[in-house]
Order: C-alpha cells, then structure tokens, then sequence
C-alpha cells in the first residue's frame, strides 16, 4: 500500500519536474545533487504510449549513461522495464532533443560503469546499499541522426 502511495507522488513530483525543463529549455530542474540531468522518453511495453522522466546522466565518449537506480527503492523504475521491452527512446539534453539506442550493460562492465556514478555522487553508494537488487546502468548511444 504505501509503495503505491510513493509511486504515485513519485510519479506527480516527475511530471513537475519534466514540465519545469521542457518549459525552460533545460536552464532550470537540469541538476540534482550536482548532477546534470536528461529527459528519457520511452514507449509504454502494453500502452506503447510516451513516458518521460528526468534521469540523472554521466558522458561517456559521445554516449550517455545513465542508472536505473529509482532512489535505491526495491523497485525498477518503469522507463527502464520499457526500455528492457524496446531499446528505443528520445533524450532531450537542454533544448537539444535527439534519439538513441539503448544498451542494457551487465557483469564487469556493468560494475566499472556503475562505480562511475559512485564516484560522482555518494547518493549512488547509498542506493546501493538500500537494495537488494542490482542496480542497472544503461548506455545510451545517439542514432545518426544526431550528426545533422
């Protein structure tokens, strides 16, 4: 019961959030805890239909990383599960918007990328040691597309 009742605030308080950088075009609600932050669309795995959601994200080369790590709780977060369904979503960086191709990371990758977000905020040791699960990192390669 009480899951629900956080998923459902936490699902407002992203809404607000998603609304406050599309709205600014990124200049406000793009940090948290000194991190930068990217808006991840992915598509619903019954409805199909577009979901976003601001996601804390690292550079790696010209690919972006970011850690399903929905604040350390016993869940995965839905855009993840979306992404485990279609590896295909829409990222907007400021007011730059562009597709990419997503890359569920495991084993010693997994790991060496996870302790990149471990390096760049304690909050991610903390997620860690809050849950039993593995906490995911995906990698987010932008399509051609992007090279216009």
């Amino acid at each position: 019961m009480a899951s629900a009742f956080l998923k459902r605030i936490l699902r407002v308080a992203n809404g607000l959030h998603v609304a406050l950088y599309r709205l600014s075009g990124g200049k406000f609600a793009n940090r948290i805890a000194g991190l930068p932050i990217l808006l991840i669309t992915t598509f619903g795995r019954k409805s199909g239909k577009p979901h976003t959601n601001p996601v804390v994200y690292l550079k790696d080369g010209q690919d972006y990383l970011v850690s399903a790590s929905a604040g350390g709780m016993d869940w995965q977060p839905g855009w993840y599960l979306n992404l485990k369904n279609k590896p295909e979503a829409r990222i907007q960086i400021g007011d730059q918007a562009f597709s990419v191709r997503a890359t569920i990371t495991d084993g010693e990758e997994r790991t060496r990328l996870y302790e990149k977000f471990k390096a760049a905020s304690s909050n991610f040791v903390k997620y860690e040691k809050g849950t039993s699960r593995v906490i995911p990192v995906i990698r987010l390669t932008p399509n051609k597309e992007r090279a216009r």
